[in-house]
């Protein structure tokens, strides 16, 4: 413990990965933790290396990377806390370490034997599973302050290792700007667009839904072949008109979309947490999602502020087709959509985050004012 009477500002590291060329809800998640840190006066950068799961034994040459760099100090500064958030930046080692988790490597727990899943059960792949988890198991127990993103990840910690991991639901990204418009004549599907995250369902559903309601899809593919696979499937089913890619648009247009959408369509397989989720009920339109979403169903309640259907395409289809049907039956949905306590402020994270700077370092006025304020 520092000393009273050597009190200083303190040097955070926020660690992570990332694949190049791709962004979703961990991306923003890192930019906005290190602004909210940087607004409470601490000293803040991001260290980030480059994500690759090919070939198989590369995961192993990345965790050895991440757990031998020394993050200690650099220039003369440092580093009082690391916070690492996914996989495998959490095997970095230092003697303060916090993790807001936002997944492990999902090949190896949920996903193994899924239909999402790459590994197989031959003895090596077996052997590099068994290592990564015993990797994962070792840097969870090293962390001193250890939270999830979401009840859904915090699940699994506790399934897979025996762990107590709180979550903290980070807040939506853009704050207060969400808000409610009229409706408009379309279903809104956001988010990185890849076999998990199931937009052909949705593409495929529409020609059985009213032809009244198109598609509109935000975001960019992040698989190979998986656009021109999704763009056959809209000639087989004749849907040229009603299915339209917007790929990355602005804040300004996001937040108009989410608030004119007629529904907002979010299902991904066993989702970590998921914005999009909070984002639609912010703006106060229902969401439709499936059984086996994972985190989506930590805030939908079927019939309440959205519809939970079977994944399949026909139950897509007669769930949406039951919004435009049934006469103020979506208004009834929408005036529940609302956020509420459903997140963790900005406050908590932060206070929960920074514990194992223990109190030996300088607050200023802004941080002492909201000191205290930990998770619930």
């Amino acid at each position: 413990m520092i000393s009273s009477g050597s009190k200083k500002r303190a040097n955070i590291l926020i660690a992570t990965t990332q694949v190049p060329y791709t962004e979703g809800g961990a991306e923003v998640l890192v930019r906005t933790l290190r602004k909210e840190l940087a607004s409470r006066d601490f000293n803040v950068d991001v260290v980030q290396i480059p994500f690759s799961a090919e070939p198989k034994s590369e995961l192993l040459r990345q965790m050895a990377l991440w757990r031998n760099l020394d993050l200690k100090s650099f220039s003369g500064h440092e580093v009082d806390l690391v916070i690492a958030t996914k996989f495998p930046s959490y095997m970095v080692n230092h003697p303060r370490k916090s993790l807001w988790l936002v997944h492990q490597h999902r090949q190896f727990y949920d996903l193994y034997a899924s239909r999402f899943g790459d590994f197989s059960s031959d003895l090596d792949n077996e052997t590099i599973r068994q290592m990564v988890m015993d990797a994962d198991k070792k840097a969870l127990e090293e962390c001193q302050s250890c939270y999830t993103i979401s009840p859904n990840v915090t699940d699994r910690v506790n399934r897979y290792f025996g762990m107590n991991a709180p979550s903290l639901p980070p807040p939506l990204p853009l704050g207060d700007a969400y808000h409610r418009s009229e409706a408009d004549n379309y279903i809104l599907s956001v988010g990185r667009i890849c076999s998990i995250k199931r937009v052909d369902m949705m593409i495929k559903a529409m020609a059985q839904v009213d032809d009244s309601l198109k598609l509109k899809i935000v975001g960019l593919p992040d698989e190979a072949a998986h656009e021109q696979y999704l763009k056959n499937e809209i000639e087989k089913h004749h849907l040229w008109n009603r299915v339209e890619f917007l790929g990355r648009v602005s804040e300004e247009d996001l937040i108009i979309l989410f608030s004119k959408a007629f529904a907002v369509y979010y299902a991904p397989f066993d989702e970590d947490y998921g914005y999009v989720t909070l984002e639609a009920l912010a703006s106060g339109v229902p969401v439709l999602t499936c059984t086996d979403s994972g985190g989506v169903l930590s805030y939908i309640e079927h019939g309440k502020n959205g519809l939970i259907a079977e994944p399949t395409v026909d139950a897509l289809a007669e769930q949406a087709n039951r919004l435009l049907r049934e006469e103020g039956f979506r208004a009834t949905l929408a005036a529940n959509c609302t956020v509420g306590d459903l997140t963790a402020t900005w406050d908590q994270v932060v206070e929960s985050l920074t514990a194992p700077l223990d109190g030996g370092f300088e607050l200023s006025d802004k941080r002492r004012a909201t000191s205290g304020k930990g998770a619930a």
